[in-house]
């Protein structure tokens, strides 16, 4: 067993749930600001990278030191286990080599001096015969977008120091969010809809994730453009989708296909036509382990809705969503669980969310065990992600 820290994205508690759905809870250490500290056996750390919508990058541990109040006099013990790392590491190196240091769960980033960090982990490579140069721009932490485009991880070494609740924790980063592959999905897949919402593959990853399932079988109800139905064949799942709309689902068998020869994925996928509230068993002839929708959040606004706007919007997504979620209950297994996305509507720094979904979901069969908000600044509707099991 060996310790990784990962990284956390923006959304942190959703993003930590993924993490406890994944690898379990009785295998957290530790949680930190910015980070997950798991005790887990040795790993493919890029590959479980892949399949983390929530996770920046995973670090593992190499060394800690205990310290009590703040991490300020600790470079004398800092300072000897990075160089006796970087000797062993890169010995017979040859080659340029980028490097960084980045501080990961600080409230003050002044707490350690990363510049002399930097140097000195320069200093010893120098020593080493090696032409190096670090990445940190202004002797300042590190974007990991910026790790990630200088080929550090490939190339180099990212050593990280991690703020914990008694311990400094030492490592270096073995893998990194994959952002050309995610932007690939997002924005150049073959077919896309800004009208029907643009569920980002990362949030679709996190939401499969989520359902603490080993899903062989996923069914998106509102597949729309086949974002769900892309990140359930990449993590090696059946997927299945329907759409109301004949468009979609032309959209969806398009990208889907693209999908299976860009990311040479193997995995299956079906697709057909209906309105998800009169799905019958005869179009569900496989045992569908998992549904996860971003389903229909509304009509595209521009502006935050008034009140009246509001009551209507909710009253037209309450009967949608009683009538679909009444329907899919007697169409699943028992243990199925529902992964979706609920329309909450921001307005300033205040969430105004669809009032007594609990109550709804109950009325449907369904109790919510988890919600989470996913939402980014510039924009008026966000989700509520809510995880549904059947009562």
């Amino acid at each position: 067993m060996s310790l990784f820290a990962f990284e956390l994205g923006r959304k942190k508690e959703l993003c930590f749930a993924e993490l406890v759905s994944v690898l379990g809870k009785d295998k957290l250490q530790e949680r930190n600001i910015d980070t997950a500290i798991f005790e887990i056996p040795k790993i493919n750390p890029q590959g479980l990278q892949n399949s983390l919508g929530g996770t920046i990058k995973i670090v593992e541990i190499f060394d800690n030191i205990p310290y009590e109040g703040d991490c300020r006099n600790l470079l004398p013990k800092i300072f000897p286990i990075i160089e006796a790392k970087l000797r062993k590491s890169f010995e017979n190196y040859s080659g340029k080599l980028p490097f960084a240091v980045s501080l990961l769960s600080f409230k003050n980033p002044n707490e350690l001096d990363i510049r002399q960090l930097l140097n000195f982990s320069k200093k010893i490579l120098k020593s080493l015969g090696i032409n190096c140069r670090f990445v940190n721009k202004d002797f300042s932490n590190t974007k990991p977008s910026t790790i990630y485009k200088a080929r550090v991880v490939e190339k180099g070494i990212d050593i990280c120091l991690i703020r914990g609740v008694r311990n400094l924790f030492i490592g270096e980063t073995v893998a990194i969010q994959d952002i050309d592959s995610y932007s690939l999905r997002d924005y150049d897949k073959p077919k896309k809809d800004a009208r029907v919402g643009m569920l980002p593959p990362k949030l679709a990853q996190i939401m499969i994730n989520l359902a603490e399932v080993d899903a062989k079988t996923i069914y998106d109800p509102f597949c729309g453009t086949g974002t769900v139905l892309i990140e359930a064949m990449l993590l090696n799942k059946t997927a299945v989708g329907s759409d109301l709309d004949p468009r979609m689902i032309d959209f969806s068998k398009e990208n889907c296909a693209w999908a299976q020869k860009e990311f040479k994925t193997e995995s299956p996928f079906r697709l057909f036509q209906k309105d998800a509230q009169y799905i019958q068993k005869m179009d569900l002839p496989e045992k569908i382990d998992l549904v996860v929708t971003e389903g229909y959040l509304g009509k595209p606004i521009s502006k935050v809705p008034d009140l009246e706007y509001q009551e209507y919007a909710f009253r037209e997504l309450t009967n949608l969503h009683m009538n679909w979620l009444q329907n899919i209950y007697a169409l699943t297994p028992k243990h199925c669980k529902i992964v979706m996305c609920v329309t909450a509507y921001k307005s300033g720094a205040n969430l105004i969310h669809l009032p007594k979904f609990a109550e709804l979901a109950k009325r449907c069969g369904y109790k919510v065990t988890q919600t989470y908000t996913y939402d980014r600044e510039e924009q008026i509707v966000a989700r509520d992600i809510k995880v549904l099991e059947k009562i």
